[in-house]
């Protein structure tokens, strides 16, 4: 029911006439007139009396007074509730992304964020591939700077940033050339990363007519106790240049032969993509992501 009407009769009935309460409300006489008859139409009861002298509340008016008046009420509180989440969103940005991206990308991006936007105050959460989209789609999360999956992108805008290389991370010594073919994890112990990084890593197994089969251990080690595993010798693994950065190099790593990336990408859902704080967000990350990694990606 539009409360507008129940306000309009209320105000023609405070003052008497529908031609004042037009005037005061903005409204002429016969669009007030419009609003009146089309409230009694839908409420299937007469609701006020018009005589020469003005208006006043029929019987069944008075008697569903106190409900009109609790209804607007419920309303004036409705806008006012929805007012204050409007403008927590404006001072609130719960950010999600991967403890890589936090780690190497974020302190300079958030510098410049809160430069430009001092009043806003950033929540962050640190997760793997899949609890972070989910985060996003449950709207725990109102952005997040993620690796693009096509599956797990469906419903959600993806704007971006830039494609993080893939390396072979291989024990000391181990291989010569200067770039690791994918060919050479056939048959090897094959350390699987944790946080479904596996989403990255196996479509490069099965792309060809020919599928790469590794022995696969799957672990529930963090980065630095992949690469810890395989500077002892205990298998091989793959993983990305900007995990790489923050991790001491007692390995060797190197390019992938065919390249391979992970497209790192800012997502929302698409009913938050005009959101101030996103679209601000947004252009903070692509200005830094640009200056130290050079173009972002296209995602195709």
């Amino acid at each position: 029911m539009d409360t507008k009407k129940i306000a309009a009769m209320l105000a023609a009935v405070e003052k008497g006439s529908l031609t004042s309460a037009a005037r005061e409300l903005g409204y002429t006489q016969s669009g007030l007139t419009h609003m009146m008859n089309a409230l009694e139409a839908e409420l299937g009861l007469n609701l006020l009396v018009r005589s020469k002298n003005g208006v006043h509340l029929s019987p069944a008016g008075q008697e569903l007074l106190g409900h009109m008046k609790k209804l607007l009420e419920a309303a004036q509180e409705l806008d006012a509730a929805a007012g204050a989440l409007r403008e927590q969103s404006f001072t609130t940005l719960r950010l999600g992304a991967y403890a890589s991206v936090a780690g190497q990308w974020l302190p300079s991006v958030l510098a410049e964020f809160r430069r430009l936007s001092p009043e806003t105050d950033v929540v962050m959460d640190v997760g793997g591939v899949i609890e972070v989209y989910d985060k996003l789609k449950n709207d725990e999360l109102d952005c997040a700077i993620v690796s693009y999956q096509e599956a797990l992108c469906q419903g959600l805008q993806v704007v971006p940033l830039a494609d993080d290389a893939l390396l072979a991370i291989l024990p000391p010594g181990s291989c010569e050339t200067a770039a690791f073919p994918l060919s050479g994890f056939e048959g090897r112990e094959f350390l699987m990363p944790s946080f479904d990084f596996n989403l990255d890593i196996d479509p490069l197994f099965e792309q060809g007519l020919e599928k790469i089969a590794s022995r696969v251990r799957h672990t529930n080690l963090d980065d630095a106790g992949i690469v810890s595993m395989v500077a002892h010798g205990l298998g091989v693994s793959i993983l990305s240049t900007l995990i790489m950065r923050g991790i001491p190099e007692n390995v060797q790593a190197l390019p992938l032969e065919p390249p391979a990336v992970r497209r790192l990408c800012i997502a929302m859902s698409e009913r938050r993509q005009n959101d101030r704080n996103i679209r601000r967000f947004i252009r903070c990350a692509q200005s830094v992501v640009e200056r130290l990694e050079g173009q972002p990606s296209a995602l195709s």
